[in-house]
């Protein structure tokens, strides 16, 4: 009993050990942008548009193939369509040659098959009837818009393409931002509960020396002042925290939680200068070009595809029917051309190919706004990142500058050489340095991810 009831234990043991781990797994800035490329919903749109763009695609290649179709026909009418008595119709002549007229056309058409029979002066006719055609039509040559179609629904495929790209490099760019935001929050985090901490410490230390009398009531005064900021502080930087939490998670389509955690923002190496220069940057790998290079020729495409509609349209054909009219089953078959040359609308086509070529000549213009844009942008992600890498070093030699100069004057305070204004001035500019340099390396990541996906080959 006892060993039964020892390995419940354990394993309720482990199994809590367990639960705990899957809730303090710390993310990694792998793990989020993996599964933002999963579940992010503008990539999973950006995905789907090509999918999209794709089955349009395989529309265009059936209008290679012949259009066959299939029609019926049948009736049954209360009385016969035709049903008439000659004698009171105005056929002009005898009406007795009209009736023998008649029987000798009935008879020939196998309607008669007794030639005793003799002919009522009543005429009825068609009271059911049935019919059944088959037509297949193929395009032999349709003005060059079949062809241009499948070339439009082809570069839509390259453009859906594209869009993805840029969809998932923005998203991945924020999801990194956003990443690095939350790290140097916990960081600050870390920095304001340090202060704290040292808070207590100068509290601790002016309480003793105001115990001895060396110190006024103001020093512990303002002691406590400067505790309720660092909690005001702490407070901010929690609410910051859990909302920058929630915008990662969203971003990535993972679950939220209380107990999120992430890697340490790290220390940067000291870097003295960068592999390439805007000036080595060849724009024209970026997607946003090849958009644009892809909208002039959508354009050039859609220019031919309206003086498509002005040519003539050739197609050959075969087309089967059956019919039952008279009781009488018939079968045919037939070959066929079809040839259309359009003679009207050249005035509105004219106006409609002046209008393609406007729109080409406007793509152009965008197009090299843009690489003219771009080149403005690298050289400013460029600087970015050059600024931010010396920022780093600068708010490291700060840091440390800031860390001695606090260890000096709590030293110059317990030794009574110093002041308590002294004290809390250098605790300040501690934690504004310890902030800074936090900021300065969270500048350094995102722009070190801006300028990766902006220059990428």
């Amino acid at each position: 009993m006892r060993n039964k009831r020892y390995i419940v234990c354990t394993l309720y043991s482990v199994l809590c050990i367990l639960c705990a781990q899957a809730q303090l797994q710390v993310l990694t800035l792998d793990s989020c942008l993996s599964s933002a490329r999963q579940h992010n919903c503008t990539i999973r749109s950006a995905q789907l548009e090509v999918a999209i763009s794709r089955e349009v695609k395989k529309q265009m290649l059936w209008k290679y193939f012949p259009q066959v179709s299939l029609e019926g026909f049948a009736f049954g009418a209360a009385r016969h369509l035709v049903d008439a008595d000659v004698t009171e119709v105005g056929l002009g002549g005898n009406t007795s040659d009209f009736l023998k007229g008649a029987f000798e056309l009935l008879t020939a058409i196998g309607q008669v098959d007794d030639p005793n029979y003799q002919l009522s002066s009543e005429l009825k006719l068609l009271r059911w009837g049935a019919s059944a055609q088959a037509r297949a039509l193929q395009p032999i040559y349709w003005g060059g818009q079949i062809v241009n179609a499948n070339k439009l629904a082809k570069l839509g495929i390259s453009a859906a393409e594209l869009k993805q790209e840029v969809s998932e490099r923005d998203v991945l760019q924020e999801v990194t931002e956003t990443y690095w935001l939350v790290a140097g929050l916990l960081e600050k985090r870390a920095t304001v509960r340090k202060a704290s901490d040292l808070l207590d410490t100068i509290a601790h230390v002016a309480q003793t020396a105001y115990n001895h009398g060396l110190v006024t009531t103001n020093d512990l005064m303002r002691v406590q002042l400067k505790q309720n900021e660092i909690n005001t502080k702490a407070l901010q930087l929690e609410n910051g925290i859990r909302i920058a939490s929630r915008l990662l998670c969203q971003l990535s389509g993972l679950p939220y939680s209380d107990a999120l955690m992430l890697e340490t923002l790290p220390e940067e190496e000291t870097i003295d200068e960068l592999p390439q220069t805007p000036e080595s940057i060849n724009i024209s790998s970026r997607p946003e070009t090849k958009l644009l290079d892809l909208n002039i020729r959508y354009n050039q495409l859609m220019k031919k595809v309206t003086i498509g509609e002005t040519l003539p349209h050739l197609a050959i054909g075969i087309s089967g029917g059956y019919t039952n009219f008279f009781e009488k089953n018939k079968f045919n078959a037939i070959a066929f051309a079809h040839l259309s040359i359009p003679l009207t609308g050249w005035g509105e086509t004219a106006h409609k190919i002046k209008q393609h070529k406007l729109q080409i000549q406007q793509a152009e213009m965008m197009r090299d706004d843009l690489r003219a844009k771009m080149e403005i942008q690298n050289a400013h992600v460029y600087d970015q990142l050059t600024e931010a890498i010396k920022l780093v070093a600068q708010h490291r030699s700060s840091r440390d500058l800031a860390k001695e100069n606090y260890r000096i004057a709590m030293m110059n305070y317990e030794a009574g050489i110093g002041t308590m204004t002294e004290l809390m001035e250098s605790e300040a500019l501690l934690l504004q340095a310890e902030n800074a340099y936090t900021d300065a390396r969270i500048a350094y990541r995102t722009s070190l991810r801006r300028f990766n996906d902006f220059n990428a080959e």
